[in-house]
């Protein structure tokens, strides 16, 4: 696939696995992924940043390939689903955006396979966290002109004496510091009291897994386990890292990441080989100043 074509390739005819019931190998999987061109070599990528900052490599999976085509989305939720089947789900988690479309299959499979009542899909949302600050008005405004950083005035308060009574004394903003997942559209109440699986396509540092999870333990519901599609963490992320009984990955794969600002790739073939169709690259030249 040459640079910034189209990243999802064509499809004409469904997998052989299609239809049949028996367990498939991870190495039939694996092509399954290479067929599609969802499993990118030799090229350069931007990492979605960690807690320890930015970081590149040279593979990519792009589950986004594989997401347009039901004949190989349903099979692959079947095999996770088949795993859990006798785990007790009662409820299939997503995070959004991926995992909107595997909570279905995979809920679906579960009530299919038992032939039991209905297995509930539902998805957790991201949501952004801030830090609330108040300030001196002439400290805020030397800090935007010598460290800024996109703030949000939440409020302000005058001065209510003095010689200028109605000047600006203070003002009231706030940082964004994370992201957190939330239930929105009641699905909290869905979640309460229910035995759960998330499901996830790709798992990175496993960090938007974890934040699935705190919000159905948030909500009152009952973690089973964790599935994905693929695990490209090379092992570090597990179902104990996750804090769940079990992580059942279709595809476990190690990439190597390196940190940005040691990247031999950025060295070699310089800053703006990046892919700016897949992954972070795009952030990555508007960070440098190259875009």
């Amino acid at each position: 696939m040459q640079k910034n074509q189209s990243v999802v390739k064509i499809i004409s005819k469904p997998p052989k696995f299609f239809g049949r019931r028996e367990k498939m190998h991870e190495d039939e999987i694996k092509k399954i992924f290479s067929d599609a061109d969802a499993i990118i070599t030799d090229d350069h990528f931007v990492y979605a940043q960690k807690s320890d900052g930015w970081y590149h490599g040279s593979a990519y999976v792009n589950k986004d390939a594989i997401y347009p085509y039901t004949r190989v989305i349903s099979p692959l939720c079947k095999e996770i689903a088949n795993y859990f089947k006798d785990a007790g789900v009662e409820v299939v988690v997503g995070p959004t955006i991926g995992g909107v479309s595997l909570s279905q299959w995979v809920s679906y499979h579960l009530a299919s396979s038992n032939d039991q009542k209905e297995v509930l899909a539902v998805f957790a949302e991201e949501e952004d966290v801030f830090d609330i600050h108040e300030m001196p008005s002439g400290d805020f405004v030397t800090m935007l002109a010598t460290d800024f950083k996109p703030v949000t005035i939440t409020s302000v308060r005058l001065q209510e004496r003095g010689m200028y009574p109605h000047a600006l004394e203070k003002v009231v903003y706030k940082i964004k510091v994370g992201t957190k997942r939330i239930f929105k559209r009641g699905y909290d109440k869905v979640v309460k009291g229910k035995k759960c699986l998330v499901v996830e396509d790709i798992i990175n540092s496993g960090a938007t897994v974890q934040k699935t999870i705190k919000a159905i333990r948030d909500a009152g519901g009952d973690v089973v386990g964790v599935g994905a599609l693929c695990n490209r963490s090379g092992g570090t992320v597990k179902g104990e890292t996750l804090s769940v009984p079990v992580l059942h990955s279709l595809l476990n794969i190690r990439m190597r990441m390196i940190k940005e600002d040691v990247c031999h790739i950025c060295r070699e073939k310089g800053e703006k080989s990046v892919r700016t169709d897949l992954g972070k690259g795009k952030e990555f030249l508007v960070r440098k100043g190259l875009l």
